[in-house]
């Protein structure tokens, strides 16, 4: 039990924010909360900024800036989709059609 607890402290922030989404208990997600996550998007403004990144990688050109800012987009991106399955899940276990 030692050995979990000292690898506990020495996962990475973000995966252990992930390892929590995770075990979230959808029942504990209500249906207008799950709603209210289904709804959230990257804007206009950030859709072309990613697209640009990605365009940029397929080409090997990005710079160390760039490569870090497309991580944190991809992280991001990997952490919503987490959550808005949650909700998925939270309205489809209250009997909730999603929108």
């Amino acid at each position: 039990m030692a050995t979990d607890t000292r690898r506990a402290k020495r996962q990475h922030a973000g995966t252990a924010i992930l390892d929590q989404l995770a075990d979230l208990d959808v029942r504990s997600i209500s249906p207008d909360t799950a709603k209210t996550l289904l709804k959230l998007r990257f804007d206009e403004f950030h859709h072309e900024r990613f697209n640009l990144l990605t365009a940029k990688a397929g080409e090997a050109s990005l710079t160390l800036s760039e490569q870090e800012e497309l991580d944190e987009y991809i992280q991001t991106a990997d952490i919503l989709a987490i959550v808005q399955s949650k909700a998925r899940q939270a309205l489809k276990s209250a009997g909730v059609a999603a929108q």
